[in-house]
């Protein structure tokens, strides 16, 4: 997987063997979701999970550090090839953290041939400050191990 970091702007490639509407299913159906959308060796629990623009999902990733929560709330999905979405963290009753910045991400799923579909998945920060905390936190290890996760179940899709 690549990653980019341009000021406050965090940006992850990689490589799927998969078709882009496989990729976009795993994104936006929740029994696929709850089992990648997490590094390895972690689970995810999912309490609201709609899709949709103007919609929002609440979910939280149990490791063995304990767990984390995310609200999420949508600003466009075009299947396959979009979601925008605003990701905060959050305590486990849904209300986010002000203490912690959120982001602004899109996934971009780009169909390249017949068998392989890019990811573009770019995280927006508040400011560069935020993008050296977030990496500092381990999110490149994260990603990594989430995408590994991700293509583990695309073969079995």
């Amino acid at each position: 997987m690549g990653i980019e970091v341009n000021e406050n702007k965090i940006i992850f490639k990689r490589d799927f063997e998969a078709t882009a509407e496989q990729i976009f299913q795993a994104y936006t159906e929740r029994a696929l979701f709850e089992q990648w959308f997490h590094p390895q060796n972690a689970t995810t629990e999912v309490f609201e999970f709609n899709i949709k623009k103007g919609g929002q999902a609440f979910f939280a990733i149990y490791t063995n550090q304990g767990a984390s929560y995310t609200l999420t709330k949508y600003n466009e999905v075009k299947e396959p090839n979009l979601i925008d979405y605003y990701d905060y963290f959050a305590d486990k009753e849904g209300h986010i953290d002000k203490n912690m910045a959120g982001m602004h991400n899109i996934i971009q799923i780009e169909q390249k041939d017949d068998t392989i579909t890019r990811i573009i998945s770019t995280a927006e920060l508040p400011h560069p400050k935020s993008a050296r905390q977030l990496l500092d936190m381990g999110v490149e290890d994260g990603m990594n191990s989430t995408f590994d996760n991700l293509e583990s179940l695309l073969k079995n899709m």
